[in-house]
């Protein structure tokens, strides 16, 4: 199955506006694939991976 997707997609998946996603993109915080100067797609499978290191523990076993 083909998980890349569009700016616009991925900012809904992310639940980031748009205009948040591009700033990370330039930034270079998000993974994403450049196809050329202006095409850019992001895999979500990636996004995931990258989302679940990220993810931070709240409460925990003392």
């Amino acid at each position: 199955m083909n998980r890349r997707v569009s700016y616009a997609e991925a900012a809904l998946y992310l639940a980031v506006p748009l205009g948040t996603l591009r700033s990370m993109v330039s930034r270079r915080q998000v993974p994403h694939v450049r196809l050329s100067a202006r095409i850019v797609v992001f895999d979500l499978d990636v996004i995931d991976g990258w989302l679940s290191e990220r993810a931070i523990a709240v409460g925990g076993a003392r």
